[in-house]
C-alpha cells in the first residue's frame, strides 16, 4: 500500500517527502506565461529547512531525479543541508527514480540511507567542462576574430582559436581539485561501503541501480513507498501507513500552480527528452559543473 497523506498530518507525527528534481543550478525557473519561480537549488533549501524544523516531522525522504548541475549550487545546497541536520538531527532516506546522478548523487550524501531501483542510472561521480572551438571553420572561411586582453589567460579556452596545451594542463588541474571535492565527500559519507576499485568508480561512469548496490553506492534496492517506510521506522514510527506531513500551500502558490498548468498546456512540446532541454538551457558552456550529459542523438 502507499503511504497515506492525511489532512490531519499537523496533529500527527509523520514522514516528509521532498522532491530534488531537474539541473541543479540557481537560476529560478519561469513559466511560458512569465510566472517566476524558485529555482531547484533555492526550493531544495527552503523545503529542507521547513521540514526538518517541524517536530511532527521525524524523518525525511529525498526523492531525487536529477542528473545533477553547478558546482557552486550542488556544494552551497549540501553545506546547507548538511548545517540544518547536525542542528536539528532526523533520519534522511534518499530514494532515487530514474537518474541521480553526479550532482544529484553528490546532494545525497546527505542521507543516512540510499534507496534506488534496479533500472535508475546512479553515480557519474566526476566533473565535466565542455567548450566549443570554430577556430577551424574562421580558417576556411577567412573568418579573423581580433582579442584586446589584459593576460595571456584572459580569453582562456577562446573557442576562436585553437587552445595551448598550458592551457588544457591547467584546466584538467583544476578540474582534478574539482573532483577531489566531490569524491572526499563520497568518502565522508559513504567510505566504508564502497566495494571495488575507486578508480573505476570515481571515473565518471553511470551505474544501473543494481550496479550500486553492490559496489556499496546505495544500500538497498526499493520504492519511494519501501523508503518511507523505512525512514518512518528509523524516525520511530511503527505505522504501517506512515503520514506524509505536507508543506501547506499558500493562496499565491496556488495561483501560481493554476496558471502553470495553463501554460504548460499550451507551451510546444519539446522534442528533447529529460534532461536535455534542462542541460541545453542552463547556459553553462565552459564552466566545470556536478552533471551527467547522455550522449543523446535524437530519434533513430
Amino acid at each position: 500500500m502507499s503511504p497515506s497523506i492525511s489532512s490531519k498530518s499537523a496533529l500527527k507525527d509523520g514522514v516528509a517527502v521532498i522532491d530534488l528534481t531537474g539541473v541543479i543550478i540557481h537560476t529560478k525557473r519561469k513559466s511560458n506565461i512569465g510566472l517566476e519561480y524558485p529555482s531547484v537549488t533555492e526550493q531544495l533549501m527552503e523545503d529542507f529547512e521547513y521540514y526538518i524544523k517541524n517536530p511532527k516531522v521525524k524523518a525525511i525522504v529525498l526523492q531525487v531525479d536529477s542528473p545533477g548541475g553547478a558546482l557552486t549550487s550542488c556544494e552551497e545546497a549540501l553545506k546547507y543541508l548538511q548545517k540544518l541536520k547536525a542542528k536539528y538531527p532526523k533520519p534522511i532516506v534518499a530514494s532515487f527514480r530514474s537518474l541521480a546522478a553526479s550532482g544529484g548523487y553528490y546532494i545525497s550524501m546527505i542521507a543516512d540511507k540510499i534507496y534506488a531501483n534496479e533500472s535508475t542510472l546512479t553515480g557519474s561521480i566526476g566533473v565535466i567542462s565542455q567548450f566549443f572551438n570554430i577556430s577551424e571553420l574562421m580558417d576556411k572561411y577567412g573568418v579573423k576574430m581580433y582579442t584586446i586582453k589584459s593576460g595571456r589567460n584572459k580569453d582562456s579556452l577562446s573557442p576562436f582559436r585553437a587552445p595551448r596545451e598550458d592551457e588544457l594542463a591547467y584546466w584538467q588541474d583544476m578540474t582534478e581539485e574539482f573532483v577531489a571535492q566531490f569524491t572526499n565527500v563520497v568518502e565522508q559519507s559513504r567510505g566504508d561501503k564502497i566495494k571495488g576499485n575507486r578508480d573505476d568508480i570515481f571515473d565518471g561512469r553511470v551505474f544501473s541501480g543494481k550496479k550500486a548496490l553492490e559496489i556499496g553506492l546505495i544500500d538497498s534496492i526499493g520504492t519511494l513507498q519501501d523508503a518511507v517506510k523505512d525512514a518512518a521506522k528509523m524516525g520511530g514510527i511503527e505505522d504501517e501507513n506512515p503520514y506524509i506531513i505536507k508543506k501547506p500551500e499558500t493562496k499565491n502558490n496556488i495561483i501560481n500552480l493554476l496558471l502553470s498548468n495553463i501554460s504548460e498546456n499550451i507551451k510546444p512540446k519539446s522534442n528533447l527528452p529529460f534532461p536535455y532541454e534542462e542541460i541545453l538551457n542552463t547556459k553553462y558552456i565552459g564552466v566545470p559543473m556536478f552533471i551527467y550529459i547522455p550522449n543523446y542523438i535524437g530519434e533513430n
